[in-house]
């Protein structure tokens, strides 16, 4: 599981331009002679090469925990133990055990002491699928070839623009308020056609509840009061679609990612009257089109922020929208880059964050989607990451939140322009 992540980021630095060897000629070679290295490339060692070697070096690893509080690099060729109390991180995001990432540094006595350390280079949608192939990144199988694609693309342009999806996170259905809310919402768009893709995102309960008799007839009380809200708009019962993404604390098997969707015994009342109500895993991936939209439920902020190794740059705002309050939205755009520079939604220690090795595939964002949705417990929040758009929508049972996104909002010239991501409330 981690060679294969390791093995995809390598891919991904190997075909940056600072990482391809060039070739020497008479005119760069004078330039070496004369001490201008800004055109040199970098050159990555391998673990198992620093023996003997002095000077500083550029390794790609993971920073894994041989011992309790003792921290190694670690590649496909060996271990070095890490000294990080002079290190600098460079790059925005998080790093953590269990985190690939670019190290500087030098070798003292079997120890590499790190200068400076960041996240991978990113790599964008459209150059990832044009450097492995689009049937290589096509998760869903359903694109064989750039013709089916180019005919997709036309359907897109002339019909995309009419596609929403409303979303909403920790709808909290054992609270009236939450219940008496998704009534207003759903009453401001019984008239809209086409009718949104309603996207709902657990937790669905303000607390666990018990595996015992009563716990589970809670919770099926529950999905039937929220099948006789949308029960009293019969145009969105029989033609809307409702997605449901559990959350952590939602019935079924939890603790262990990707978590698998909520069993029909809790929502067979939903689903016998609500005609296209669809219940997933954890991660939800879905297609519009061309558009591949990842819907990750977690509480990544508050993980990331615990578990990371080194404090987070203070970094600008630039190009961040949302209604938390600035510290908030600085920890979620951490956030964000973070799972995007890995390539996957929970780079951290097993312990933390477990994971079903066979699936670990379904947790990967490479290439990137061309949207991210994280239901987090912070703030509402949007940016446009290397032509991915990060959202978190903020928590429905708590003043309740919500975004509206479009993810084909302009067409100019026969190409996609821009998406759309709108703030939304019921007062």
């Amino acid at each position: 599981m981690f060679a294969q992540r390791y093995a995809l980021i390598q891919q991904r630095i190997l075909r940056q331009d600072i990482f391809q060897p060039k070739l020497i000629t008479a005119t760069n070679s004078r330039r070496s002679c004369r001490g201008n290295d800004g055109g040199e490339n970098i050159t990555l060692t391998p673990v198992e090469s620093l023996l003997g070697r002095s000077g500083r070096r550029f390794l790609l690893g993971m920073i894994v925990q041989v011992e309790e509080g003792k921290y190694y690099l670690e590649d496909h060729t060996g271990q070095v133990a890490l000294n990080l109390s002079q290190a600098t991180l460079l790059t925005d995001g998080f790093v953590t055990e269990n985190c690939i990432v670019l190290v500087e540094g030098e070798t003292i006595d079997g120890v590499l002491h790190v200068h400076n350390m960041g996240n991978p280079i990113v790599e964008n949608r459209s150059n990832a699928i044009e450097a492995i192939g689009l049937q290589n990144t096509d998760i869903f199988h359903s694109i064989g070839s750039l013709s089916e694609l180019q005919k997709l693309r036309q359907q897109e342009l002339q019909h995309g623009q009419d596609g929403t999806f409303v979303i909403l996170s920790d709808v909290h259905l054992d609270k009236p308020t939450v219940i008496e809310n998704i009534d207003k919402m759903l009453d401001g768009y019984k008239d809209f056609d086409p009718l949104p893709i309603f996207v709902f995102m657990g937790n669905f309960t303000s607390k666990p509840l018990s595996g015992a008799a009563d716990g589970t007839k809670a919770m099926m009380s529950y999905f039937e009061d929220l099948a006789s809200v949308i029960g009293k708009y019969p145009r969105m019962a029989k033609e809307g679609r409702f997605v449901f993404v559990p959350g952590r604390n939602d019935p079924g098997i939890t603790g262990v990612l990707p978590r698998g969707p909520i069993p029909k015994y809790f929502t067979s009342a939903l689903r016998s009257r609500v005609k296209h109500a669809l219940f997933t895993s954890n991660p939800c991936r879905i297609r519009y089109f061309t558009k591949e939209i990842v819907f990750f439920r977690d509480d990544l902020v508050s993980k990331l922020r615990r578990h990371s190794l080194l404090e987070p740059r203070d970094d600008d705002d630039d190009g961040v929208s949302g209604n938390g309050t600035p510290g908030d939205l600085k920890l979620s755009r951490h956030a964000i880059k973070t799972v995007l520079d890995q390539g996957h939604l929970s780079p951290l220690p097993l312990p933390a964050s477990p994971i079903y090795w066979q699936w670990d595939h379904a947790l990967r964002l490479y290439p990137f989607p061309d949207a991210l949705v994280l239901g987090d417990r912070v703030g509402q929040f949007y940016e446009n990451y290397e032509e991915c758009d990060a959202v978190n929508p903020g928590a429905f049972s708590e003043g309740g939140h919500f975004v509206v996104y479009t993810p084909i909002a302009a067409v100019e010239d026969g190409e996609v322009t821009k998406s759309d991501v709108e703030f939304s409330q019921i007062e």
